[in-house]
């Protein structure tokens, strides 16, 4: 077996058949907490829907297909990390983009609070679609793809943020995008997660700007750019929880030597 695949979860390398079996009683409790924020998001902020407008089928198909796929394959090792970095994540890049006004909401909060659950449900969904692609995308080696690939996005994201170049914000994000490029891993891993942040991105960013929920300086619908800033968002995750994992290690080292 290539040992790109060797990681793979076996419900993914043995076949479309196999794949219900990632599906369990994890999958119930993994449901029942997501209905749970639902529930509070659209309790605490029904006033800001417009139910004039009708069912918004874009968003509902979003919304089934992020809860469908992020139910599969629960680990609770792998996800809870996953969710506590790619809520703080979050929280710094909404912030970053409404202080500097590179994107604004309709509410004009800056940035608004029930935006941030969706990034922890959005990253667990980029997280599955990136493993499906462990199990289909041939195992080549995509070292190259990365080195090409990533910095374009950066300078690409730099020339989009450069209007709040002489703001904080902005050039603490410069210096963390190529900090994020950088830093060593396995590039094939980040070729793939780059990918399915990119493609969920598509969806997302068309639906916000679409409808006018958030709306960038530019009056794109969507730029570019934001699709495949979910991309890079998802390298900057993976790198924020290896540095969790990495620093509850060395605490649990710390308590075992003073014990």
């Amino acid at each position: 077996m290539p040992a790109a695949l060797a990681a793979v979860p076996q419900v993914v390398r043995d076949g479309y058949t196999t794949v219900r079996d990632g599906y369990d009683r994890r999958s119930l409790v993994a449901l029942a907490g997501l209905f749970a924020v639902y529930t509070a998001v659209g309790v605490n902020w029904f006033h800001l829907l417009d139910l004039s407008r009708g069912m918004d089928w874009l968003l509902a198909g979003i919304w089934a297909f992020m809860t469908a796929v992020l139910c599969w394959d629960i680990r609770a090792s792998r996800d809870v990390p996953l969710v506590i970095v790619a809520f703080f994540g979050g929280l710094v890049i909404e912030a970053w983009g409404t202080q500097t006004s590179l994107w604004r909401y309709f509410t004009a909060e800056r940035p608004p609070i029930w935006i941030l659950p969706a990034w922890p449900v959005a990253a667990l969904t980029i997280d599955r679609i990136y493993r499906l692609l462990q199990a289909v995308v041939p195992p080549w080696r995509l070292g190259a793809v990365y080195a090409v690939g990533v910095p374009l996005f950066v300078l690409a994201m730099t020339r989009f943020l450069w209007p709040s170049i002489d703001q904080s914000w902005s050039q603490v994000v410069v210096a963390l995008m190529i900090g994020v490029t950088l830093t060593p891993g396995d590039r094939r891993e980040e070729v793939l997660l780059f990918t399915a942040g990119s493609l969920l991105g598509v969806f997302l960013e068309y639906w916000g700007t679409s409808r006018r929920c958030w709306t960038y300086y530019t009056g794109q619908v969507p730029p570019l750019e934001a699709i495949f800033a979910h991309g890079f968002a998802s390298l900057a995750f993976l790198r924020g929880t290896r540095a969790l994992g990495w620093a509850r290690t060395r605490l649990s080292a710390g308590r075992s030597l003073a014990r």
